[in-house]
């Protein structure tokens, strides 16, 4: 087992005032391990909160899963290459490891066809209230769809099912899938209106 990394517990860290998580990687890579706490500060809450969607409620490994990331980061800092975003690599690796934990525990997995990493900075209470009535309104603007179209973008954007797999669970070609969650989404910003 890997030796544990201390997590900043309620980012007990506080990265310094402009400087950017690519200057500490340099800093990381140019053997300056304190530069470690530093990324771990940044990306600590937004990889537990990637990895704790991405493992279904597994929570008991989360925690052991972000401080293998960090250890990882730490090892292989030589491997990042300059130019690429350093929250990109980080969930990249938040991403192949959450994979292998579900592999070894034998679950299917099929990885996200597209992946954006997270915004690492947390967002204030306001927005949090913003999100809530966002998503109510997402929810409201559902009931508009019709179920097969319910089911489809329900399957493919909160699921993470790939095309193929719904096209299968739902006895219909690949392209009635992409063609119906091109439809749903039209649907769905008619409902919604313009969004700020």
């Amino acid at each position: 087992m890997s030796p544990a990394l201390p997590l900043p517990a309620g980012g007990g860290f506080a990265p310094a005032e402009g400087e950017s998580p690519e200057f500490w990687m340099t800093q990381l890579k140019t053997g300056r391990e304190e530069a470690l706490a530093h990324l771990m500060a940044r990306f600590e809450r937004p990889l537990l909160a990637f990895l704790h969607r991405r493992l279904q409620g597994e929570a008991g490994v989360v925690q052991e899963l972000a401080q293998e990331v960090f250890l990882k980061c730490l090892q292989h800092c030589q491997r990042f290459e300059e130019g690429r975003p350093v929250a990109a690599w980080l969930f990249t690796l938040a991403a192949n490891a959450a994979t292998d934990h579900l592999r070894r525990r034998g679950r299917e997995v099929s990885p996200p066809e597209t992946f954006d990493a997270p915004d690492p900075h947390p967002s204030s209470p306001w927005e949090s209230v913003d999100q809530g009535r966002r998503i109510q309104a997402l929810k409201g603007a559902l009931e508009g769809l019709t179920p097969r179209q319910r089911a489809m973008v329900l399957a493919y954007y909160v699921q993470e099912h790939p095309v193929k797999r719904i096209a299968l669970d739902l006895g219909c070609a690949e392209g009635t899938v992409k063609a119906t969650l091109f439809q749903s989404l039209q649907k769905l910003r008619k409902i919604l209106g313009p969004q700020p």
